[in-house]
């Protein structure tokens, strides 16, 4: 259900919630702070944003997503979020499909090159992302596009004059880039187009807005050179915090620490149970859908002594409210009081330090590297037959990658052997 329309300065209040923009420093309670270049970007988009506003029309605005694999994750629906905040208001929402971008991959924030993947695989992991989408935006009044629609038809000299905005030094000066070819990784020239094609989406929606995360600086600024290069208005760039995984570090499906949006109600609550006390402030502003002056009471109570477990519960039950109904939300609780907390580890479970080269490998390589099993057949055999737990959740896949957080983490293998693994 769509909210009040607020006015100008009220919209501006709730849009720029929870931003972050380049340069700005992340503070562990979702807030920025420092970074001069992005306090001045702030201020500037906030008053271009503002202008758009007073227009009195509503506003085109469109977030990307690359189809890089089936599922997408609660990292990704952040700047989904914020363009159901923009709906809310009354503009309009687009969700573009990037079809064409996902043959090269974003670059941004990769320290080697991705893996190319054909049209076809592209199309095949895509079949699902709309309906992803729809569990937060308004299916009636959001406009779905793939940017196949006008990269496909672009010609060799569009492609060369578009390229011909940018100078090579822009290009190369990337920080990403230039991390990659520090370290003598490959960088490949297709790579460079990436930031020119989502540009080029920009301007092929005629949009007033951009959101996304805001590793996307250096793509965002790209569209609005384009739409300049053409005369246009340039977007609007509103960019979100990177959310952090269940194990300290950045949500992302290679590491394993990911909450999906089609997770089972009982395994989204447990995994959002999982995330570090230091996280809360973050999920809460970015992830959840209290209202903002809720969140400021539970942040308050935080501050205060709150038990942050309290505070961890009731947004693990949003989240899965969210995704999956208020139902489901109310029996996934239940679950996880029953079968996690009323079936609590003893206090004194005995530490075992994981060694590096075991990281980031699957249970059946830990259990069994760590001689906590007599092979990995034996380990397989334990996990397929539920007889192995990570902090009470059981875990049935063999191929699952192992999370281990820098609090560690308390394993439970048969009804009675517990063990704490450690960094």
């Amino acid at each position: 259900m769509a909210t009040k329309t607020m006015s100008i300065e009220e919209q501006l209040k709730v849009l720029m919630r929870g931003t972050r923009f380049a340069d700005e420093e992340e503070l562990a309670d979702g807030t920025t702070a420092g970074g001069e270049e992005g306090q001045s970007l702030r201020r500037q988009m906030e008053g271009e944003l503002r202008a758009k506003l007073k227009e009195g029309r509503p506003l085109r605005v469109y977030l990307g997503v690359d189809p890089t694999s089936t599922n997408l994750h609660v990292g990704h629906f952040v700047p989904l979020q914020k363009l159901r905040k923009f709906q809310d208001q009354g503009h309009q929402a687009i969700f573009l499909i990037g079809d064409y971008t996902a043959t090269i991959g974003d670059p941004s924030g990769r320290d080697s090159e991705r893996r190319r993947l054909t049209h076809e695989d592209v199309m095949g992991l895509a079949k699902t992302y709309a309906e992803q989408a729809f569990r937060v935006l308004d299916p009636q009044k959001t406009e779905v596009r793939y940017n196949g629609e006008w990269l496909a038809q672009l010609s060799f000299a569009d492609v060369i004059e578009l390229a011909s905005i940018f100078p090579m030094k822009q290009i190369v000066a990337r920080r990403d880039f230039q991390a990659r070819m520090s370290a003598g990784e490959s960088l490949r020239f297709h790579e460079a187009l990436y930031a020119l094609m989502q540009g080029y989406d920009a301007y092929a929606l005629k949009c007033d807005v951009q959101v996304g995360a805001y590793d996307q600086h250096f793509n965002m600024l790209a569209g609005r050179q384009i739409q300049e290069h053409f005369d246009d208005t340039p977007h609007v760039m509103i960019t979100t915090p990177i959310i952090i995984g269940t194990d300290g570090r950045k949500m992302s499906k290679s590491c394993g620490n990911t909450i999906d949006i089609y997770d089972t109600p009982f395994d989204m609550y447990g995994k959002t149970m999982r995330i570090s006390d230091e996280c809360i402030p973050t999920y809460l502003e970015l992830a959840s859908t209290f209202p903002p002056e809720q969140i400021d009471r539970m942040l308050a109570d935080l501050e205060g002594g709150e038990n942050p477990m309290q505070i961890k519960k009731r947004l693990a039950r949003n989240l899965v409210e969210q995704y999956h109904g208020a139902e489901a939300a109310e029996g996934a609780q239940e679950k996880f009081r029953t079968v996690v907390q009323d079936k609590a580890a003893p206090e004194d479970v005995p530490a075992v330090r994981v060694p590096p080269e075991l990281l980031d490998r699957t249970w059946v390589e830990i259990l069994a590297g760590l001689a906590l099993t007599k092979s990995k057949g034996e380990a397989r055999r334990l996990i397929t037959q539920g007889g192995f737990y990570v902090e009470q959740i059981p875990v049935r896949d063999v191929e699952t990658i192992a999370e281990i957080p820098s609090q560690g983490v308390v394993v439970r293998l048969g009804k009675r052997r517990y063990i704490r693994l450690t960094r």
